[in-house]
């Protein structure tokens, strides 16, 4: 790695402590190089000013005639902040290093350009890879109009998620259940189903992760069985609760849902369950740009067998449950054929207190970006 790619690298790295607060924006880091002075920034949080900004600002007058890092093409439109074009051109920056280009169309190069014709010398496509992998929940967002779906599961050595009574508390370790808070603070909305909500009465919200935000709860419930002394419902101060339902339901069930500030949205059926791809658009349409799967084998089946999850946070304990009742982690109708099986783009395996828990990418949307910022050239 030269020196160019370990100044993006540690841009990349940065980039990623701001996970969680962005919403709809990508997660973007930046460093001003002038001489032995390296100056970073990031995209704190959505709203704020972007990564190259926070920057320039840090690097103050050093920043005239220095270098700028930064992991996404800058912005060239007015939004919630100015076009960061504008704030390079004006700091004096000379060259700018950008990893890949932007994948929203009001950008896409458009930011190069103008860079360029200001007379600044750019280089793009540093560490695509990295850089890409960073914002592929915004390149889905934006290529594919759904969000990025990560499904979690907690289960024993035998692929259990509870015994054959249905006793799940605890699967895994104390360690491995704080971490899927840390993951709920970094979504936009957390999607069970019914049946979950019923038999674990859940709260669905991050309790310790103090610094990042509260998830929507999404419940699947095809027939409206969800209580409303349920504490899910109960705790609709601290993050909506949305429930997406079919189109023959019990409308004064409906109705008592609402007069306790639970949205109800109607969808079609697929198969003799909501249509989950339905419930995706209406949730992009929502602008949530990251959901997290945490539900029981049927809704994780239903997910898998669209072939809507991107992702995998698999938890997995050194236990055996056992019992041919006991409940496995993923339902649905499943495979014919070993060849079908999901295999993953990339993983990583680690130790969580005494459970392995694994990061899998299964569907990959980089390639497109990578491609784009290899072939664009300066009209």
């Amino acid at each position: 790695m030269n020196k160019n790619e370990a100044l993006m690298s540690k841009c990349i790295k940065n980039a990623y402590k701001a996970k969680g607060s962005t919403k709809t924006n990508p997660l973007v880091g930046a460093a001003v190089c002038t001489g032995d002075d390296v100056f970073f920034g990031i995209h704190e949080k959505y709203g704020f000013a972007h990564a190259e900004v926070n920057a320039i600002n840090n690097a103050g007058d050093k920043a005239f005639k220095s270098e700028l890092f930064v992991t996404l093409e800058p912005c060239s439109t007015y939004g919630k902040t100015p076009p960061c074009v504008d704030k390079i051109i004006n700091a004096g920056i000379k060259k700018v290093y950008v990893g890949v280009l932007d994948v929203n169309p009001k950008h896409a190069g458009r930011g190069i350009s103008i860079l360029k014709n200001a007379g600044i010398d750019v280089e793009y496509g540093i560490l695509p890879d990295k850089s890409s992998i960073l914002i592929e929940d915004f390149i889905k967002y934006h290529r594919k109009q759904l969000p990025y779906v990560t499904l979690k599961t907690a289960i024993s050595l035998d692929g259990k998620i509870a015994a054959y009574t249905g006793d799940s508390k605890w699967v895994t370790c104390e360690k491995s259940r704080q971490y899927v808070h840390k993951l709920r603070g970094e979504c936009d909305a957390v999607i069970t189903g019914v049946g979950t909500v019923l038999a674990d009465n859940p709260l669905m919200t991050n309790r310790i992760y103090k610094k990042l935000g509260q998830p929507a709860r999404v419940i699947l419930d095809s027939f409206l069985k969800t209580p409303v002394d349920l504490d899910i419902i109960k705790s609709v101060d601290i993050s909506p609760v949305i429930i997406y339902t079919s189109k023959n339901i019990d409308n004064k069930k409906a109705d008592l849902l609402k007069s306790n500030n639970v949205e109800i949205i109607e969808v079609d059926e697929y198969n003799g369950m909501l249509d989950l791809e339905s419930v995706l658009k209406s949730l992009y349409n929502k602008g949530f740009m990251n959901v997290l799967v945490e539900a029981g084998a049927k809704v994780n089946g239903s997910f898998f067998d669209l072939g809507l999850v991107d992702k995998l946070e698999a938890f997995i304990a050194p236990k055996i449950i056992g019992g041919e009742n006991a409940v496995s982690c993923i339902g649905g109708k499943g495979i014919a054929s070993m060849s079908q099986a999901y295999t993953f783009k990339s993983s990583v395996m680690r130790k969580s207190g005494d459970d392995i828990h694994i990061t899998a990418r299964i569907n990959d949307y980089t390639k497109e970006v990578i491609e784009f910022t290899k072939n664009f050239q300066v009209e």
